[in-house]
């Protein structure tokens, strides 16, 4: 199998978010993205979702390298707790690279990680070559997305060109002027390519995806004649749409202020690495808001996705200490709803218009565009590339399935789908098929920890989320007493008909341990007293609570 060029990926394909994937060749291996994804609201019982750690700490001396190919956290969000577990240089571009240096800084690893620059251009004297990866030759192509510097990849190997596109669109009106690489990509496929994994986002979606600047000047419709405040939330990351709001704010004789921490953050790292951003000297201080006329302001927040402790969350509660919302201010919300979010978006429109805020939203208006291609773009790539052999990445199984339909449609016969785990060849002479089948655990970072779900407790805080828990205290009687227990109960998240199943379940227990007798042991009377408490609230309210007993014998006074 050391002959093969492999590919295995760790996350992205049958889900969306935690992007990675290893290609192999001759027992040495690139990873290609390290992102986590975040958990839903039935998931929340911890901060984030990691790849299989156990992987990077059982492989990590034949993984030779890392590369990123954009800057959103699916897609280098786990890059520090990887690094812990194994050492290798990671390539990125200026923007990405800069990113990965405040998480690396965060977690106390950045003095000793290796990061090296891989410009986003095709370059005339050939890939680079990483000296621990001496049959893998990389090079980046530009293309357009919803942040700066996002890029294609391009493979050299002894088998043949690989492309991996990343996360793309195609935008004819990039505002930041970084246009999408049609010639160099068209130069790829006139040389020949041997795999093309791309980006499935939108393969389901029609047609093609919206341009920013098209998006923007919908925006501005709603913001030239308003005599109110404007308000809009965006993703942090999406620097292109915020120099595009910063023109619109002098245009509109506006002022600009930003309000979220993660704002300033992008804003900061993309003026360290000389990237086009918003000249933050001229922004309006928000202690400045309030004595600000209303028609002169325009406040970009963080928020977008109903956040509770977000800016806009706060805010909406009247607990932001610098914003108070009011009637004839007006919400732009120009992001989209992230699946899994739709519930928290809707409350907090609730809460403001409850305040008087005029809420616009993407379901009322297209006042935001999505960051990845429709299937007209994919097709374009697909067209331009002409690869020999295709797998679709990044999305569910449905949205893969889509894509290969689309690759054949243009004329690529050898396609294969594959998911989390299934590590596959592209041979030139035998085409794509599976070699082997890897088992992929889940890790989490819960506060300052990571693990998988049994070692971080998630398995029992899910049970105690559905289900509640009952604490169970028993008294035994000095053995100069007549033998009755007594048995008191207390509950947290469960229905109790105002204590009275607690204290029917109390005498339900009382009235069972009396049974057993004095010779009974401790842990015995502990065994029977969770399973009475649990029979009883099942019986009671159709849930399993987690029974915690403590079982006391009394003393002779």
């Amino acid at each position: 199998m050391k002959d093969l060029l492999t590919a295995l990926p760790l996350g992205g394909l049958g889900e969306i978010g935690m992007n990675g994937l290893v290609l192999s060749y001759q027992g040495r291996r690139l990873l290609i993205d390290c992102g986590v994804m975040f958990p839903d609201a039935m998931e929340a019982s911890a901060d984030l979702i990691l790849p299989d750690l156990r992987f990077f700490a059982e492989h990590g001396d034949s993984i030779g390298a890392m590369v990123l190919t954009h800057g959103h956290e699916d897609h280098i969000g786990a890059v520090p707790f990887v690094l812990k577990q194994a050492s290798m240089p990671v390539y990125g571009s200026p923007f990405t690279l800069g990113l990965v240096e405040r998480r690396l800084k965060e977690h106390g690893l950045l003095e000793r990680a290796d990061l090296r620059l891989l410009e986003p251009y095709m370059r005339h004297d050939g890939p680079v070559y990483p000296p621990e990866l001496p049959d893998f030759g990389l090079s980046l192509i530009r293309v357009t997305h919803s942040i700066p510097d996002a890029a294609s990849l391009v493979i050299h190997t002894p088998k043949g060109v690989v492309l991996h596109t990343g996360d793309f669109k195609i935008d004819p009106h990039p505002i930041d002027k970084q246009h999408f690489d049609h010639n160099a990509f068209r130069n790829l496929g006139d040389h020949g390519v041997l795999l093309m994994l791309s980006d499935s986002t939108n393969a389901q979606v029609p047609g093609h995806t919206r341009s920013e600047q098209e998006t923007l000047e919908n925006i501005e419709e709603r913001v030239q004649h308003w005599r109110g405040r404007i308000f809009i939330t965006q993703f942090a990351s999406n620097l292109h749409r915020l120099l595009g709001l910063e023109a619109m704010a002098k245009r509109c004789g506006r002022r600009l202020c930003l309000v979220g921490r993660s704002l300033h953050t992008y804003t900061n790292i993309a003026k360290k690495v000389d990237m086009p951003c918003i000249d933050v000297d001229d922004l309006l201080p928000v202690e400045q808001l309030p004595d600000t006329p209303d028609d002169e302001v325009m406040v970009v927040m963080t928020g977008s996705q109903g956040e509770f402790r977000s800016a806009l969350g706060r805010a909406s509660r009247n607990e932001h200490r610098h914003i108070a919302f009011k009637k004839g201010d007006r919400l732009l919300m120009s992001a989209r709803f992230i699946p899994g979010n739709e519930a928290s978006i809707f409350d907090l429109v609730n809460d403001l218009s409850r305040l008087g805020v005029d809420v616009i939203h993407p379901l009322m208006a297209p006042i935001h565009t999505s960051g990845h291609a429709r299937q007209e773009e994919l097709k374009t790539m697909l067209e331009l590339v002409r690869p020999h052999m295709f797998v679709p990445i990044h999305g569910t199984h449905a949205f893969l399935k889509a894509h290969r339909g689309l690759a054949e449609d243009c004329g690529v016969h050898d396609t294969l789908i594959v998911e989390n785990g299934k590590e596959f060849a592209a041979e030139p002479e035998r085409g794509l098929f599976v070699v082997d089948e890897h088992p992929m655990d889940t890790y989490y970072y819960d506060g300052m920890h990571t693990g998988d779900a049994d070692a971080l407790g998630l398995n029992e805080r899910k049970k105690l989320f559905f289900n509640g828990a009952v604490s169970a205290f028993v008294q035994l009687p000095h053995r100069n007493r007549p033998y009755q227990p007594k048995v008191t109960l207390q509950s947290v998240g469960l229905y109790t008909d105002s204590d009275r199943l607690l204290t029917g379940g109390a005498a339900e227990v009382e009235e069972e341990l009396a049974t057993l007798g004095r010779d009974t042991t401790i842990s015995e009377i502990e065994a029977w007293t969770q399973r009475i408490v649990r029979r009883f609230f099942r019986r009671q309210t159709k849930r399993k609570p987690l029974v915690m007993t403590t079982v006391i014998q009394e003393e002779n006074r």
